[in-house]
């Protein structure tokens, strides 16, 4: 079994969380400068990547079912998670926006950027596909819900002014993307590359983001969440193994199972410190939490791979 198609990609986030952190800590960039950053990823390039990802790929009748069960997966899945989180938010007594900030964290997952390259290295283009099934109602149900809720809780926005939000540049991305995919509609190669090349900063940027963030608060600090240590373990191993172990029961598709439970067990959505800022909530709570969950996941997303092997052997 080689563990380095799943370690590869996140020690590649890492290195650009270290580059943004270093780039601030050493006086070479401003941390001010995260302002612009988050409007270009915001705006710009992941609106671009949402698109090209899903006009990259093909709806067939063979795999509609496994698709239904992905996409099925991540309204269940998310949906629990997010009352799992505001559990464990009561439970450490967190305070808004921090504790509606918290749930979100504990119900998204950063499947587009992390759970996308390692379901192709793991399970190939079929994976992929299974795991672009789950990220589109992931981030979709992010880009909505999540979104509206991070805003109502940091006071930005209340009542109508609120729902306004859940018309944002992504949501645009998934209304256009969406029905282009179902009728097999295609970019021009040239739109396409371009587009696709824009978007690919998405991933890098982010990671940028994170560790531009992360210098200007006190790492040490980090040891004193333990508010983040429940749902972290929840989210990324002792729910994908719970699922992993009913779909075996009911006899699915290896590959799908292999693809939606380590899209399930992906650390936090990295954009979420970006709209955490934009909305005026806790932006280094979230930072630090993203920090946290991907430097887990170092260890869990291993675990959870060679678990899945024993399960389904």
């Amino acid at each position: 079994m080689d563990m380095s198609v799943i370690i590869d990609p996140i020690v590649k986030l890492f290195i650009a969380i270290l580059i943004g952190f270093v780039s601030v800590k050493a006086g070479y960039l401003s941390a001010d400068m995260r302002n612009v950053l988050s409007k270009i990823i915001i705006k710009v390039t992941l609106p671009l990547m949402i698109i090209t990802s899903l006009l990259s790929k093909d709806l067939s009748g063979d795999t509609a079912m496994n698709a239904a069960v992905a996409a099925v997966s991540a309204v269940v899945v998310m949906t629990v998670l997010y009352f799992l989180g505001l559990g464990t938010a009561n439970l450490f007594r967190l305070k808004e926006p921090t504790k509606t900030l918290h749930a979100v964290l504990s119900g998204s997952g950063n499947v587009g950027f992390l759970g996308y390259p390692v379901a192709l290295a793991v399970f190939g283009t079929e994976g992929l596909f299974y795991a672009v099934i789950y990220g589109m109602v992931n981030d979709a149900v992010f880009w909505t819900a999540g979104v509206y809720l991070i805003n109502r809780s940091g006071g930005s926005l209340v009542g109508r002014q609120a729902l306004k939000k859940l018309v944002n540049p992504n949501t645009v991305a998934f209304l256009i993307g969406i029905p282009l995919l179902f009728f097999g509609v295609k970019l021009p190669p040239v739109l396409n590359d371009a587009f696709t090349g824009i978007g690919s900063c998405t991933t890098y940027m982010s990671m940028l983001f994170i560790g531009m963030t992360l210098a200007t608060i006190d790492i040490k600090s980090l040891y004193k969440r333990v508010s983040m240590i429940a749902p972290a373990l929840i989210k990324m191993v002792i729910v994908p193994v719970l699922v992993s172990m009913l779909f075996v029961h009911f006899g699915l598709n290896p590959v799908t199972i292999g693809a939606v439970v380590l899209e399930i067990a992906m650390p936090a959505q990295t954009v979420a410190s970006i709209v955490a800022m934009e909305a005026g909530s806790d932006e280094k709570y979230a930072a630090e939490y993203i920090f946290f969950s991907t430097l887990l996941s170092l260890l869990t997303l291993p675990l959870i791979y060679y678990i899945m092997e024993r399960i389904m052997a």
